[in-house]
């Protein structure tokens, strides 16, 4: 009545245990989804630095 304890502590499904390729891929997949987010957060930023600009220079043009 010997039970095999080989599977304990394992995460079914499509990742599979820590050291199995799936979760290494899952892992590389969210790396990117980040990288991607911050250079799009990076775009943003950049966009609102050059509009404030403009308006800071419209409004001290109509101050004068």
């Amino acid at each position: 009545m010997a039970q095999s304890l080989a599977g304990i502590g394992g995460q079914p499904g499509e990742t599979g245990n820590a050291g199995d390729n799936g979760s290494d891929a899952a892992v590389a997949a969210m790396e990117a989804s980040f990288d991607r987010a911050i250079a799009k957060a990076a775009q943003v930023t950049e966009k609102r630095m050059e509009g404030g600009s403009a308006l800071d220079a419209a409004r001290t043009r109509l101050s004068n």
